[in-house]
């Protein structure tokens, strides 16, 4: 049993969707899958094979869309804001906008999290 209560439910899916829409406002959107081995990255955020908005795109959303469908217990945490912090300290940007929606992805989950991994 899920222990996020229908609020939260709500909350997450509109800010999964808000984070969606901004990526392709932004034209950060690819309509092109990365391939197969990209995704299979065993390192945090596929940092090593993956741009954050790919791996927003092609594993947070759907995986966390996933979950949230089926009503299985959300991640522990999900700290995706000190990642994309830690970007601009060796000179990417991420789009403010962007940086908020995952801010309140994060809350949602720290608060309510309840062991399974992303």
């Amino acid at each position: 049993m899920s222990l996020v209560n229908d609020s939260q439910v709500y909350q997450l899916t509109r800010y999964l969707n808000d984070l969606e829409v901004s990526l392709r406002e932004l034209g950060l959107w690819s309509e092109e899958r990365p391939h197969q081995d990209a995704l299979l990255s065993a390192m945090p955020f596929c940092c090593d094979t993956l741009e954050i908005e790919q791996w927003l795109q092609f594993i947070f959303i759907g995986r966390m869309r996933e979950l949230l469908e089926q009503g299985d217990k959300l991640p522990t945490t999900c700290n995706i804001s000190p990642y994309i912090e830690g970007l601009s300290a060796v000179g990417k940007s991420f789009h403010p906008l962007l940086a908020e929606t995952i801010i309140k992805i994060d809350k949602i989950i720290d608060e309510n999290g309840s062991g399974e991994r992303i």
